[in-house]
């Protein structure tokens, strides 16, 4: 196979191929695509990188067959093609049969028949769903993906194949086809008729068991210091106890309380598993170590197929889909929380995930899942794969009515779109088509690839460093211990409906790396869900933002847990990690709030507004439906410092809502209500001195060399540039002005313009 490795390249990582640098876009075509004209068309548009899908012999017979067939219809359309193995790792149906203990066990001791969905294997009816953190599956499949490549390995496709993406779990994203728990009446899993009969919660299964117990020494040592931590004096390592449904209920809690007017009987939504949104940990660590095992079990599967191929091919580039904050659930799906162990293991190159499933139509903007900078930082890649939907589908897969591609110039535009942020971003990227008649089988669809493909080569063979003022970290542990409808607004919707509207090109990050030397400066760091902090993790954080000349922006109740603390649960965290006096009270809040109009965000801000709860309609992305929002904080924490200047307060309570404090040359703002918009952080972000290049709430990205505007409304856009250049719009290929600093410009809602800087 041809040598692979992951190179800094101009500032940044890139795929390297037989010291080749190869930069976006790279393309995964319908499996088992034998359109020969289509492909060579997709070859002239510049596309050298394939990901072809396939699977072992194990899965089914004829699989080797099959890829050697897709392969020779690709590489007769573009014989200089660079394959990617998109390979599954799914057990036989025969196997899994015969290996019980591999499935998810609900409490009754009954397993929930399931199909899991690929995209090149149609029969895979398992009597369960196979447990994505078992040791047996894992050394049994381990076996024939390296049988697979060693037969590879023998025939001239060999010559052409770079790397191996893992392909496991529901629709190959290292997901359950069946859900961790299951209300009475609920949804059992794909192409199942029924609805749950009773309240179902796993997984007992003996390879589960074995999993936690497992993570359980990882993390304890002992069972001496398990029983501590869980303040149980029973607690078995060995045998770790399961959470029932009743320990599991906290993640529902802000979902019941929200539809509920304030009328003084909200307490009553509290009981002993639920401090307000957060799990109480004094009584329930359990629950939340229960939680991350299942999470990181699944990691540790990808790890270990990582490490099996490294073995045996050392220079071939390996990768899955992994570290999903958003779309799927943060509980009952295995793919959120253990990223960052994935991207230390020295195994693992790469991760990838769809765009977000929401606000992708033209004048939206769906954002990325993953921190996407801390694989930077690690010399590591994250794809973005850019399932756009296109007019050629038609009413497929919500194209027309959904995504609102109607005619070519939406189709185009939104391809502009996520093609611009993927550069802007420097993140890797492909075109996946899911449609067997041809996604992206269009002429001005294809002419615009080309065009894409020469920009990409123009961005990478000059310097990529990004220099953005602005920077986000989010926290894998506290998924484990806050209530969905909490994780689903402050990361998922906030970053699609409100971050890249700013005008503030930002940085996204895992928190843990905010203690790393290689960590670049920003002027405002603004953490979104970094609730549960040890001590030693928020003294790293006040080092890193209590210096001259920085922001710090904490939302909500960043800190409120720490899992080392006595207790583990506590406002006077949140006061240490602010450095303000954090006031809690036990009553929800919807956290309405205004603007001081005299005050540091007033000429940013409409005084007459009321902020707090998210006021953008939300357009649905794939017939996922999704209910009206309402953003309740509970426990609702305010500040309480004499020092402490008020910019913003509450509607109802009167208390302070976003409050700051100067000190030392270094500034902190606390936001009692865990909805900002695009005004607030574009007010915070240009108090702390950041660079704004737009201020009408279009989506914007930029780095040092490009800037790409997508227009969120029909009307006057300005762009503010960090310094004179010479905008030159990549697409018109004419410059919109030279030696200036701001640029006039007259857009429709949906069209997208690309600008490079210093072409």
């Amino acid at each position: 196979m041809l040598k692979s490795r992951i190179v800094d390249h101009n500032g940044s990582p890139a795929p390297e191929v037989e010291g080749v640098v190869i930069p976006p876009m790279a393309f995964t075509a319908h499996a088992h695509t034998r359109d020969k004209d289509y492909l060579r068309k997709l070859g002239e548009a510049g596309i050298k990188v394939f990901f072809l899908i396939c699977d072992p012999e194990w899965l089914y017979d004829g699989a080797f067959e099959m890829l050697q067939k897709d392969a020779e219809v690709l590489l007769e359309a573009v014989p200089d093609a660079k394959i990617f193995l998109r390979l599954g790792v799914h057990p036989s149906v025969e196997w899994l049969k015969n290996h019980p203990d591999e499935i998810m066990r609900y409490q009754d001791g009954r397993t929930v028949p399931v199909r899991v969905i690929t995209e090149s294997y149609g029969n895979g009816f398992y009597p369960g769903m196979y447990a994505l953190y078992s040791e047996a599956w894992r050394e049994e499949a381990s076996k024939h993906v390296i049988g697979f490549l060693k037969d590879l390995e023998a025939t001239p496709l060999a010559e052409h194949v770079i790397g191996v993406f893992l392909a496991g779990g529901n629709t190959s994203e290292w997901y359950p086809s069946n859900r961790l728990t299951i209300h009475k009446g609920g949804y059992m899993g794909f192409e199942i008729p029924e609805s749950a009969p009773c309240d179902l919660y796993g997984d007992f299964s003996p390879a589960f068991r074995k999993a936690f117990s497992t993570y359980l020494y990882d993390r304890y040592g002992s069972q001496e210091a398990l029983r501590k931590a869980w303040n149980d004096p029973s607690a078995n390592i060995d045998d770790p106890h399961i959470p029932d449904m009743f320990e599991r209920s906290f993640i529902h809690v802000d979902s019941i309380v929200s539809r509920f007017p304030v009328d003084g009987s909200w307490p009553d939504h509290m009981n002993e598993n639920n401090v307000g949104s957060f799990l109480n940990l004094e009584k329930y660590q359990c629950t939340a170590d229960f939680y991350r095992a299942f999470h990181v079990g699944a990691a540790d599967s990808i790890i270990y197929f990582a490490k099996e191929i490294k073995k045996h091919y050392p220079d071939t580039l390996v990768g899955a889909f992994y570290g999903y904050f958003g779309c799927l659930d943060y509980y009952n799906m295995c793919m959120c929380a253990g990223a960052l162990k994935m991207l230390d293991s020295g195994y693992v190159d790469m991760t990838a995930c769809p765009n977000v499933y929401i606000e992708r139509q033209p004048g939206g903007y769906s954002s990325q899942r993953v921190m996407q900078d801390s694989f930077r930082l690690r010399n590591r890649l994250f794809f973005s794969e850019d399932d756009t939907r296109t007019i050629c589908e038609r009413d497929r897969a919500g194209a027309r009515d959904y995504m609102e591609q109607y005619d070519i110039s939406d189709s185009i535009n939104t391809m502009k779109r996520d093609f611009g942020r993927d550069i802007c971003q420097d993140i890797s990227a492909w075109w996946f088509d899911q449609y067997d008649k041809g996604r992206f089988n269009h002429p001005d669809l294809l002419a615009l690839m080309k065009r894409q493909q020469e920009i990409a080569a123009d961005f990478y063979a000059k310097d990529r460093t990004k220099h953005n003022d602005a920077a986000f970290f989010y926290d894998e542990e506290s998924v484990h211990i806050t209530s969905e409808p909490t994780l689903f607004q402050m990361i998922e919707l906030n970053r699609c409906l409100e971050i890249p509207r700013t005008g503030i090109p930002a940085d996204f990050y895992y928190h843990n790396d905010i203690a790393r030397s290689d960590l670049p400066d920003y002027k405002l760091y603004v953490f979104v869900n970094c609730f549960s902090l040890t001590k030693k993790e928020r003294e790293d954080i006040k080092a890193r933002v209590r210096r001259q000349g920085k922001t710090a922006l904490f939302i909500y109740g960043q800190g409120f847990a720490d899992p080392e603390g006595s207790p583990k649960l506590s406002e006077s965290y949140i006061s240490d990690l602010t450095g303000m006096n954090i006031k809690r009270i036990d009553m929800p809040s919807y956290a309405k709030f205004k603007i001081d109009p005299n005050g540091i965000l007033g000429a940013d801000c409409d005084p007459g507004t009321v902020y707090g709860q998210p006021d953008r309609a939300v357009k649905d992305g794939c017939a996922m439906h999704l209910d009206p929002q309402t953003s309740v904080a509970f426990p609702l924490f305010v500040c309480d410092d004499a020092d402490a200047e008020t910019a913003a307060t509450l509607c109802k309570e009167k208390k302070p809502a976003i409050s700051f404090k100067r000190e030392n040359g270094h500034m902190t703002f606390f936001s009692a209500a865990k909805w900002l918009n695009a005004d607030i952080y574009r007010a915070i972000g240009r108090a702390a001195g950041c660079h704004v290049y737009s201020d009408s709430s279009d989506f914007v990205f930029a780095n040092e060399r490009y800037l790409t505007i997508h227009a969120a409304s029909t009307g006057a856009k300005t762009i503010r540039f960090k310094s004179p250049c010479d905008p030159f719009e990549v697409y018109q290929k004419k410059y919109f002005g030279h030696n200036v600093t701001e640029l006039e410009l007259k857009m429709v809602r949906g069209e997208t313009l690309m600008f490079c800087l210093d072409c």
